[in-house]
């Protein structure tokens, strides 16, 4: 005879066996989701990595075509891309040529064809894949993972000193990182930084997209007095006039030490304005309009030349040294800007009158000024621009993914 406490007992371990039985289950599936889900994560990162090293390998044997560097075919590409999915250890699902923005232009072809490289071809488009074994989750019926990426690789032009789609220069002359505006005022403005509150302060950088017109015109004054104020440089290409009609477009790195032009800085009044078009604070494009030019901004001068790479002046002179010609300057980063009018002979009633601002009040006698919009910024060691480039097109370039 079975007693009822004996029965109960019977009852409430056959209870503990399921509740423990389920409770294994959920842990074992656990488990499982960690280890199965940190070595999946860890396979798509090692995909991912597959497809970026495909794509940039088929897009530096287009490289060598747009430099004009031994005779690279379609067939070259190809063998780059399956070389490269090869000792990644990915499986290569397609490869395809896009243009300078990414677009797909057609497929890659196969390994020793003779075909050309496209017309327009300047990157590659790259998917690759894994196939891989679970350690746990085929319990459930998932016995192997599969892990898909895409890379996208293009040829772009390196910038050191001007984008090459703007058809500009570097026009020669330098400002502050922090401005002193060279009024009775004495005040003090940063340069180049973004506006990340919506309202427009003088020397801002504008967002892209910004509507430009009379209300973010920047006034750089051009203080004659202060060698940390302003300096007009020399890139050796030549007079100033010669600098500003002819731009140098030599490698400048970011940073550098460059230093000023000798000669009559008030002479250049009408080379400046043939940057700029007629309408004064219009942003006008096209031939005619307002062109861009690049300015190197500053954060130190010094009497001799330190190293590119040393920012600070001593033990050759104190910061901040150095008066007039044969001065060095500590070019930190570099503007894009949009002249719309330039005053430069001094004692220039509009660079104290609207449009733009800063407006001067009282300047001395010899400031005179730049009116347009920043429009850019580029920073050490360099920017990128990607744009079209042609075979034989005369541009330092790299290779960067974009996707």
């Amino acid at each position: 005879m079975v007693s009822i406490k004996s029965w109960a007992d019977r009852v409430e371990r056959g209870q503990t066996a399921v509740i423990v039985g389920l409770s294994m289950i959920v842990l074992v599936t656990l488990v499982g989701l960690v280890i199965d889900g940190g070595f999946a994560w860890g396979r798509q990162r090692q995909t991912q990595n597959g497809s970026d090293s495909v794509a940039k390998a088929g897009t530096i044997v287009i490289q060598h075509h747009l430099a004009e560097q031994g005779s690279p075919t379609d067939g070259t590409v190809a063998c780059a891309v399956d070389e490269a999915a090869d000792f990644n250890e990915v499986d290569l699902t397609s490869a395809q040529y896009t243009d300078h923005e990414g677009a797909v232009l057609g497929p890659v072809g196969a390994c020793g064809s003779t075909a050309a490289i496209p017309d327009g071809a300047q990157g590659v488009k790259a998917t690759t894949e894994q196939t891989f074994d679970t350690f746990v989750a085929g319990v459930f019926g998932m016995g192997t993972f599969r892990a898909v990426a895409d890379a996208t690789a293009v040829v772009a032009a390196q910038v050191d000193i001007c984008p090459a789609s703007a058809g500009c220069g570097v026009l020669p002359v330098t400002f502050p990182q922090t401005f002193d505006v060279c009024d009775t005022t004495n005040a003090q403005y940063p340069f180049g930084e973004l506006d990340v509150d919506g309202v427009w302060e003088p020397f801002e950088l504008l967002p892209p997209g910004a509507v430009l017109g009379p209300d973010n015109l920047a006034i750089l004054p051009l203080c004659p007095d202060n060698p940390g104020s302003v300096g007009w440089l020399d890139f050796g290409c030549g007079n100033l006039a010669t600098h500003i009609e002819t731009p140098c477009n030599g490698s400048i790195p970011i940073p550098s030490w460059e230093q000023t032009h000798t000669g009559n800085i008030n002479c250049c009044e009408a080379e400046l304005n043939a940057l700029a078009g007629n309408l004064w604070g219009v942003a006008e494009d096209g031939e005619d309009g307002d062109k861009v030019v690049m300015i190197p901004i500053h954060n130190n001068t010094c009497s001799d030349q330190p190293a590119d790479t040393d920012p600070t002046c001593e033990p050759l002179d104190a910061e901040w040294s150095g008066e007039g010609n044969n001065n060095f300057f500590h070019m930190v980063f570099w503007v894009g800007f949009k002249i719309d009018q330039a005053h430069v002979s001094g004692s220039d009633i509009a660079c104290e009158q609207p449009d733009g601002a800063p407006q001067l009040i009282n300047p001395g006698g010899g400031v005179g000024c730049l009116k347009g919009w920043i429009l850019d910024r580029f920073d050490a060691p360099g920017s990128v621009e990607i744009g079209p480039i042609d075979p034989g097109d005369p541009v330092t370039t790299i290779v960067a993914l974009i996707e």
